[in-house]
């Protein structure tokens, strides 16, 4: 038998509302932005890959290499199955983020061309190459499609449009999907496929196309009770005409 859920208006799309309702997922993640990006102009290229390859351990390896998983269509799935038994336009919007990320990431990397990590060091530091603790030929990537990072970019603009369409708990769901964004960030240099500087611009980009993908899925039809409703959820309640709509939170 279907669940009955009361109905709620559309979310208030004035940027401050916004801004107010997502400040500490939104402050952690353009602090880290900042951080990194001081990093990247003090210090010389590679000089991270470097220090985050003498941490190296078998155990770091799994956690990251599952976690780098984080941001690849896998991940996309299972949130888009989440969000259908939540609400169906949320769950379409999912999938078009991670469409939005793969073509844009896609022909950035077709223009600026950057070399992988290991193609730069082998081209460049050709000693400090053999010197780093090298994964399996396997999982290494010789290419020119260095930056920015699609990874970062992919698992920023998912979790941060989580974070964005989850009500409650707010805070606790922001901070996980803070950290796991951050996690998949960190694998990618972990596992030498790119330098702070690429995933720092594929975090960034990740969250600008959150933030657009957001305030866009209430632009298609916001009073659509088919859309607005996830599976199993009845399209109207046994309440009263002026009960059945749910304000959403704007603090």
């Amino acid at each position: 038998m279907p669940f009955i859920r009361r109905h709620f208006t559309p979310p208030s799309l004035r940027f401050r509302t916004f801004l107010r309702a997502n400040r500490f997922f939104l402050i952690g993640v353009l602090l880290l932005i900042l951080y990194n990006a001081y990093l990247v102009f003090t210090n010389q290229q590679g000089d991270e890959l470097i220090a985050i390859n003498r941490l190296r351990t078998d155990n770091l390896d799994w956690v990251f290499i599952v976690g780098t998983q984080l941001g690849e269509p896998i991940a996309y799935v299972a949130v888009i199955i989440g969000f259908l038994c939540y609400r169906i336009r949320t769950a379409i919007f999912v999938a078009l983020t991670g469409g939005a990320v793969g073509i844009i990431t896609g022909l950035l990397k077709l223009y600026f061309a950057e070399a992988r990590p290991m193609r730069w060091f082998f081209d460049n530091f050709e000693a400090t190459w053999h010197n780093l603790n090298l994964f399996d030929e396997s999982m290494r990537n010789w290419g020119d499609t260095s930056f920015p990072s699609g990874h970062s970019a992919s698992a920023f603009a998912l979790f941060s449009f989580v974070s964005f369409n989850v009500r409650r708990p707010k805070i606790l769901v922001s901070i996980l999907c803070f950290l796991l964004a951050t996690e998949v960030a960190f694998s990618r240099m972990y596992l030498l496929y790119h330098f702070l500087r690429d995933v720092t611009a594929g975090a960034f980009l990740g969250l600008v196309i959150a933030i657009a993908m957001y305030f866009l899925q209430w632009k298609l039809a916001p009073d659509n009770r088919l859309l607005n409703d996830g599976l199993g959820w009845t399209s109207t309640s046994n309440l009263p005409a002026s009960d059945e709509r749910l304000h959403p939170d704007t603090e």
